[in-house]
């Protein structure tokens, strides 16, 4: 293997384990409740990092799968795996802030995306460029996270495989540093935004029937004692709202 393969899948290995984690799979979970049948549609995944979801939703049935991302290692990964196991899925590099029309899609997703805008107008512009590449009719899903964050409950969050430490005031958005445990740890930087920021984006955007879904956890041994407390106050929202026919 190549020296160059060999970091790819380094770079794989440490970011996609957020997937893997009890909280990212009550995330895929979540959202895969939300996109619904995928069978013969067309998606376009915008902030696809790796091309974790992108790949997801293909084998889940869409017959084509564009995956969008700013950051040329991330698009660089998901072309590896797809060179490595070819699924026909095409990723592009674009910032969502600059996003051009990539064709009408069935379903467009958002997955960490919209909390990382600068303000709300930078927030309007984003979801104008999700609509933009979204088919009349079509649905828009975006995670993002938590308005309704209970932060008692997310400073127990380690024993679901991250911890969350606010690292500023709320104003309009909470700045928080996420650690990843695991070997290695690892962090991030995200945002929480108030309650009502998102969805009314959404509805200012002219998008119809926005809906936030419940979390959805997995149905393992684990059981309500484990899985409660995340459903009661996950890291993560849902949101899904469809574009008019005409």
């Amino acid at each position: 293997m190549a020296e160059s393969d060999e970091q790819y899948d380094a770079l794989g290995a440490i970011y996609e384990r957020a997937k893997h984690i009890p909280t990212g799979l009550a995330e895929r979970a979540t959202l895969l409740s939300a996109v619904g049948d995928l069978r013969g549609k067309s998606v376009l995944d915008v902030a696809c990092g790796t091309g974790f979801y992108a790949r997801l939703f293909h084998d889940l049935g869409a017959t084509r799968v564009v995956g969008v991302d700013s950051a040329g290692e991330m698009i660089g990964y998901a072309r590896h795996v797809e060179e490595r196991e070819p699924r026909g899925i095409t990723y592009e590099q674009h910032d969502a802030t600059a996003l051009p029309a990539l064709g009408e899609f069935d379903v467009v997703t958002a997955v960490w995306l919209l909390g990382y805008a600068d303000d709300e107008a930078a927030l309007d512009a984003m979801i104008g460029n999700l609509k933009a590449n979204l088919a009349p009719g079509g649905r828009l899903v975006v995670l993002v996270p938590n308005p309704d964050a209970d932060w008692d409950l997310l400073s127990q969050y380690g024993r679901y495989g991250y911890e969350i430490t606010r690292t500023g005031p709320m104003n309009v958005k909470q700045p928080v540093t996420v650690h990843v445990l695991g070997d290695p740890p690892f962090d991030f930087d995200s945002f929480y935004w108030e309650r009502g920021v998102f969805d009314g984006a959404l509805s200012r955007a002219g998008l119809t029937e926005v809906t936030r879904h419940p979390a959805v956890t997995p149905d393992d041994d684990r059981g309500e004692e484990f899985w409660g407390p995340l459903r009661t106050s996950p890291s993560f929202a849902v949101f899904t709202a469809l574009r008019a026919d005409s």
